[in-house]
């Protein structure tokens, strides 16, 4: 078995890295105790210069040369029961472009709140093992846009409500050597065409498979994990001057695999401090982003008067 030290690691590395690696999401293999909250403030920034106009990469990056972003992220996640955590991350970007205007809404710069995502993520079984555990991944969430505007190269987000279903594995190991697989779906809404670009009506959201696997160490003194991170578009889109393309960015196909590596170090009891570096490694419609990040989580248990 883990110590009692150990334990509270693999939580609040969880909740640090789950926060501050942008490109996988909120659903990880780790769940809140009953009655744990935990609070995740990050910080993320990154650069690029070339772009996947449908499948070809090319720089500089249309119109704008070279984006910049800065993401300040706020993750949490609280312990309705054991088996039943629920999540919650509200992410607020700043996307410049240093060339010009953006072709579509002729803006330099965009910056607001992104999609506000809540999810519940439900463990269905955990199997004991001679050296550890399996537990199963199940999850139920939702992304709501915040009224950015969703159509062009500097928007901070395809606009669309989206509903996201989740299954997958987590096995820890009693020697600290942990894997997660998490594969799912995700099925996006319409998004406001507020320029009336293409025919008119609003924006088609291509659905997207997504999956996303990870290994990692840990210990009482730190955390360490490398991830791999995939998104495929399932439904009908367009390529970036492609067949059907007509200044219509969120009807386009956006995939991409992306991997890195996050670490983790606690200071004091409830407090720690991780970091992070991610890079797309293939995609399509997507900008060649590489990034690094960094952030701070504070646990605390409402239950206090328990052992």
């Amino acid at each position: 078995m883990t110590s009692k030290n150990t334990k509270q690691l693999f939580l609040l590395a969880s909740l640090m890295i789950a926060s501050i690696t942008h490109a996988q999401g909120i659903i990880d293999g780790f769940y809140n105790p009953k009655g744990k909250i935990s609070l995740t403030a990050s910080y993320t920034g990154t650069a690029f210069d070339e772009f996947y106009v449908g499948m070809e990469k090319v720089g500089p990056v249309p119109a704008h040369n070279k984006i910049t972003q800065d993401i300040l992220g706020l993750y949490a996640k609280y312990g309705l029961f054991d088996n039943l955590t629920l999540v919650l991350n509200a992410p607020y970007i700043s996307a410049n472009g240093e060339g010009d205007p953006d072709p579509v809404n002729g803006e330099t710069k965009q910056s607001g709140f992104q999609d506000l995502a809540i999810a519940a993520k439900y463990r269905p079984f955990s199997v004991g093992l001679s050296g550890g555990k399996i537990d199963g991944i199940t999850s139920l969430g939702f992304g709501i846009p915040t009224g950015y505007e969703p159509n062009g190269l500097l928007s901070i987000g395809t606009g669309a409500f989206t509903t996201d279903l989740h299954v997958g594995g987590h096995l820890q190991l009693n020697a600290g050597f942990f894997s997660t697989l998490v594969v799912g779906y995700s099925l996006r809404g319409k998004a406001d065409n507020t320029f009336n670009t293409a025919d008119g009506n609003d924006f088609e959201v291509p659905n997207a498979f997504l999956a996303m696997g990870k290994v990692g160490y840990t210990s009482s003194k730190f955390y360490v994990e490398a991830w791999i991170d995939y998104q495929g578009t399932s439904s009908d889109g367009v390529d970036i001057m492609g067949p059907g393309f007509a200044g219509n960015f969120p009807e386009t196909r956006v995939d991409y695999t992306r991997f890195g590596v996050s670490g983790y170090v606690p200071i004091i009891s409830g407090l720690g401090v991780g970091a992070g570096f991610g890079t797309v490694l293939d995609g399509r419609n997507i900008g060649n982003t590489t990034y690094f990040n960094t952030g701070i989580t504070y646990s605390f248990d409402t239950q206090s008067t328990n052992p």
